[in-house]
Parts: C-alpha cells; structure tokens; sequence
C-alpha cells in the first residue's frame, strides 16, 4: 500500500503532523451511530467522495502557517507541495484508511444555518477524542448539494506539539486533474 496520508500529513521536511482537509476524512464516523448530526457528516463525506473539487487549506502548526490545495478528480487526490502537483493516491485508498481508523466515535450536533459564499449552509460541529488527541471540527454543509463548503478543525495534541489549526474552503464544478 502507498504511503500517501505520510506525503499528505507531513508536507515540509522536518514539520509536524498538520490538520488539514484531510482531518475531514479521517474523523471515524460509525455508520451505526445513533446520532443524526453524525450522519450528516459522514454523508457530506460521503458525497465529497463521488465528486471533484478543489479544497484550499490554511493550517497553523506551531506558529508555522502552511497553505495546501488538493484537486479530487479522476478518482485521484492531488496536492501541491511547493509548487508542484502530486498524485498522492486513490480514493479508494482513502476508504480503507477510514475503514482501518476506528479509535473512537465523535460527538456531533447541529449548531446553526449561515450562508457561505450567498449558498445556505447547515452549521455541524463534532467533538472526537483519539489516543493522539483531542479533534473539534466545524463543518459548513450546503443546504442544496448536502457538500462541505468549508471546514474548521482544531487538534489539540498536548505537549509541546499544541494545537493545529486549520481551515479549508471547497470549490465543486469543472474541476480536472492537475497533471
């Protein structure tokens, strides 16, 4: 199996593991929770998986800001690390790393509707704790597509490492691979 979540998780040589759009897919939702609010989620995810976007990312690690963008098309997940355009693995690859991520169930609920960008959104949070930390995630899903529009994930590991802070923005429509 590729070792693309190490190329996504680790962008800069020398950095830390930073949340970013990523932290979107890695969150375990159990499809058997009793909780509506988390199945919205994991349906948003769901979609994201079966359409192309463009997802830009902001994360702040340590003081240390790291922009990413990562193209869903094709079937392929591209980022760009530095200029340059990576293929960093399937979404297939992607549904067996949820699948093997089971360390614990969120906590979700809804919180209240905003526009983003003119298109109404539904407001979820989601509260997760995993043995490498502690995961508060905001996530804005469209009303009319039932697609993540944007994203706000907070990863507290302790220590010296501290929080991750990242926001994500996603775009849908003509999206095409970038190689």
């Amino acid at each position: 199996m590729k070792t693309w979540p190490t190329k996504l998780l680790y962008l800069a040589p020398g950095s830390t593991m930073v949340g970013f759009a990523i932290v979107f897919f890695l969150i375990a939702v159990s499809p058997g929770a009793a909780q509506v609010d988390c199945k919205v989620i994991l349906d948003a995810e769901s979609k994201l998986g079966n359409v192309d976007a463009h997802v830009y990312t902001t994360t702040n690690a340590g003081g240390h800001p790291l922009t990413v963008e990562m193209i869903y098309a094709a079937g392929n997940i591209y980022y760009k690390n530095q200029g340059k355009w990576e293929n960093s693995g399937s979404r297939k690859e992607m549904d067996q790393l949820k699948k093997n991520h089971k360390n614990s169930t969120p906590i979700c609920r809804y919180v209240k509707d905003e526009a983003v960008s003119s298109e109404m959104a539904a407001v979820y949070s989601s509260h997760e704790e995993t043995p490498s930390g502690k995961v508060d995630t905001q996530v804005w899903i469209s009303k009319a597509s039932g697609l993540p529009l944007r994203q706000e994930t907070v990863i507290d590991v302790g220590g010296s490492a501290g929080k991750r802070v990242s926001s994500a923005r996603y775009e849908y429509g003509n999206i095409k691979p970038p190689m």
